[in-house]
Parts: C-alpha cells; structure tokens; sequence
C-alpha cells in the first residue's frame, strides 16, 4: 500500500467538509498547479489541438473544453485511478503521434516518473507544431510516490539544460511557492507517517482522538498559516517544485 493513499482519503474528506476558499489553501500542492494549467490554458486559442502527457483521471480536462483535447497515459502509475477517461494509452517515451501534430503540450507532475526524462521531452517537442508550447511541472521536493516508477527530483537549472537539450527556448521558469509552502507540505506528512492505512481497525479506533489533533493541526490549521509566510522568502530557492512554459520554436 502506498504512503500517498491516506493523505489522498484526506484530502478527499477536507474538500467535501471545508469550504473551498479555505481547502485551497489545504491542498497547496495540487493548488499550485491547478492555477499555473487554469492561467495557461486561456492562453490557447480555441480549438487548438492539446495533448496531456500522462494525463492520470485527467484533471485538466475541463480548462480545455474549447480545444481538441487528447490525453494519454500509461496506466500505471496509480492503481486506485480511474483511467477511463483517456484517448490514448501509450508509453511517453514512443509517443504514437506523428511529428508537428499539436498547438500545446501539457504535462504536470510527470517527468519524475519518466526513467529517460530527456527522450520524453525530445518526443514532446518532436509532435508540437513549430511555435507550439510546452506547460509544464515537475517537482523539486517531494516524497517517494508510485512506486516503483518515480525516478527523478528537478532543480530549475536541470530543468533548463534538459529543455534546451531537445530544442526547446525556455520563456519561463518560476518556482511553485517558496520555503513556507514547502515547509506546510512537508509537516502535513506527519499525518501519513503517523497514521498509515495499513493498521488494524483495533489500532485505528484506540489512535482515533490522537489521530484527530494530528489531522487537525498539521493538515487544517498549520499549512494555510505557513504559506502565508511566503512573502518573507523573496528568493524561493526551497519550493515544492517549479512551473515552465517552454517554446518549440519556428524553423526560418
């Protein structure tokens, strides 16, 4: 049983129970890149052709609803997902698509789980239209997931020289909060450490109360009044991970 599932259960309970504005503020990771997808999306002209690059229960889906949207995935990554929502189950690394077939590309939380992140890329620009854009996260800080297929963190410079490599022009990287967000994410696994769902339902119900104040202080009160710190941290060189809108360029 994966670590991730009983921060998952959570977090599903906290976004049925809490209000959004302040669930928003819970769920920092996801956040972040649901923002960072909701503000490039309304950048692609309508009915430009997206493909989502291990696009998971397609969360997505919804910001390109004016677009030829097509989403592939391997499947595997994790087996509580529903995956009945793909076009197209593939290999990332052998994208079945012809070259210069796509307006975007999106692809979130992913290139950790690539074993060759550099090829994976290289078929990503290979099938984006000249003057196509790549959008795309990939974290820095996090813990072990999917496993066995988790492979890589990312600095912002890694990021770049990997971009660069396959013939991509990098117009922006930015990180995805500062030492404060990170700090929030990081103490709400104390919850998961503690309480993993593997225990007995004995075990469970005698660690009940305790397991509540955990809950309670570390995934309700304390991440949303940590993140709020982040103005203090101007250089954000602790961060959960980074944002990139990269551009295949045109060929004169």
């Amino acid at each position: 049983m994966e670590i991730t599932e009983p921060m998952e259960r959570l977090r599903r309970i906290c976004g049925k129970l809490l209000p959004a504005a302040w669930y928003r503020r819970i769920d920092l990771e996801n956040t972040s890149i649901r923002d960072f997808i909701r503000s490039v999306a309304s950048t692609v002209p309508d009915g430009a052709r997206v493909l989502d690059a291990g696009a998971g229960e397609s969360p997505y889906a919804g910001f390109f609803s004016r677009h030829e949207y097509i989403a592939i995935d391997f499947t595997r990554g994790e087996e509580s997902w529903a995956y009945r929502s793909l076009d197209v189950i593939g290999d990332l690394q052998y994208l079945p698509f012809t070259e210069d077939t796509f307006d975007c590309v999106v692809s979130t939380q992913v290139l950790e789980h690539v074993p060759e992140p550099g090829e994976v890329l290289a078929g990503m620009h290979r099938v984006l239209k000249p003057g196509g854009r790549l959008f795309l996260t990939a974290p820095l800080a996090f813990g072990e997931h999917q496993q066995p297929y988790d492979y890589f963190r990312y600095t912002r410079f890694g990021l770049i020289y990997l971009l660069e490599r396959c013939g991509f022009k990098v117009e922006s990287i930015a990180p995805r909060g500062g030492y404060f967000t990170f700090l929030a994410v990081m103490l709400m696994w104390v919850y998961v450490t503690l309480f993993p769902g593997d225990r007995s339902l004995l075990v469970k119900m005698l660690l009940f109360p305790l397991q509540f104040v955990t809950a309670l202080v570390f995934i309700i009160i304390l991440p949303p009044l940590l993140s709020s710190l982040d103005f203090l941290d101007p250089q954000k060189t602790t961060t959960l991970g980074f944002k990139v809108i990269a551009l295949k360029p045109n060929v004169h």
